[in-house]
């Protein structure tokens, strides 16, 4: 069997799938004792990332040993910083931080760069990735969406307020919108670079598109993502898959988006998001802390979603990164679960 016979992409491609398709976010993660093994190796989670072999090694784990449909190449949604001319570290239990964030009106301008020759350790991943997986498992590159990204680069490491960013955002929408056009377009060619090098599919990550309000995601930073996926269009046609955290405080905002594939969080249930995105694709959104239920208490969730999920294709995931508490055993019975139910079902449940 090869990928034209790939559940996944069946779905992506807004087909009935010969079996429901199922994939993890943040599947190649500590939850999994291989792949704590393969980062042992490393002094630093940068050294890490930046190992094709080992990158490679640790993205093809999952399909092996949970029998998920496809991989996601291990990798971050930051790594467009350092190339912008960011000083970018990750400090063990604090995440991101960069020593040098943006800051309005600093003078600072960011330029578009070749995305082969700045981040080859991530393309060179890619074909580690394609040469070593099964011939039937899509490989899914990914960026982080503009808005996101930026919340990094302004507020200069993780949280969950972003409040210099959002304050940019207000006091100078036309500044930071220019900001956003220039992630815009470096993330498309970064994202068609993947797709390029290998790649089946493609995730555009919006992780903090829910801390902002509809009307200001509208005017400010909707134009931005629009931007991103017109250019990316013009390099590939791979399938596009749009992942919003706290998309259900945008839907209406997001419906015409050309994407292929919509993504969601578990607050929101399937059947509303059905509403809004009519036939196409949908992929989610079970709690990662559902994995910690009783195996009937999953498969029974599973069962809820796949009705709820009726109108169109589902792929089956989390509705955010699994936590490296995770037990295996949960995700194995999720996964199991799901290719245990056909592909479509004939009525919605509320």
């Amino acid at each position: 069997m090869g990928l034209i016979e790939s559940p996944f992409l069946q779905a992506c491609a807004g087909q009935i799938p010969s079996r429901t398709p199922v994939w993890i976010l943040r599947q190649a993660g500590r939850y999994l004792p291989e792949y704590r093994a393969v980062r042992s190796k490393f002094p630093d989670f940068l050294a890490f990332l930046r190992t094709p072999e080992a990158a490679a090694e640790v993205t093809c784990q999952p399909p092996r040993l949970i029998g998920v449909d496809a991989a996601i190449l291990f990798s971050d949604i930051l790594t467009v910083l350092p190339p912008l001319g960011f000083d970018l570290a990750f400090k063990e239990g604090e995440g991101p931080r960069l020593s040098n964030p943006l800051r309005s009106g600093d003078g600072r301008t960011l330029e578009r760069f070749d995305p082969v020759m700045e981040l080859g350790y991530v393309m060179e991943a890619v074909r580690h990735c394609r040469a070593a997986l099964p011939t039937d498992i899509p490989l899914i590159g990914f960026a982080g969406a503009p808005w996101t990204v930026a919340c990094y680069a302004v507020d200069g490491g993780g949280g969950k307020e972003f409040s210099k960013t959002r304050a940019w955002m207000h006091s100078d929408p036309v500044g930071f919108g220019k900001i956003l056009d220039v992630l815009a377009d470096v993330t498309a060619d970064h994202l068609a670079a993947q797709a390029e090098a290998g790649c089946q599919a493609l995730q555009i990550f919006e992780s903090w598109g829910g801390i902002v309000a509809p009307s200001d995601y509208r005017r400010v930073i909707l134009p931005a993502v629009e931007r991103l996926l017109a250019r990316l269009r013009e390099r590939t046609r791979v399938p596009v898959i749009f992942y919003c955290n706290g998309a259900s405080t945008l839907m209406g905002v997001l419906d015409g988006l050309d994407a292929d594939v919509w993504a969601i969080d578990w607050r929101m249930s399937l059947s509303v998001a059905r509403t809004h995105v009519g036939p196409k694709p949908l992929q989610g959104n079970f709690d990662p802390c559902l994995l910690h239920a009783p195996e009937e208490t999953i498969r029974k969730a599973v069962q809820l979603a796949h009705a709820q999920a009726a109108g169109g294709p589902w792929i089956a995931n989390l509705g955010h990164g699994i936590m490296p508490d995770a037990p295996v055993s949960g995700l194995k019975a999720l996964v199991d679960a799901v290719h245990a139910l056909p592909p479509v079902v004939a009525e919605v449940w509320e």
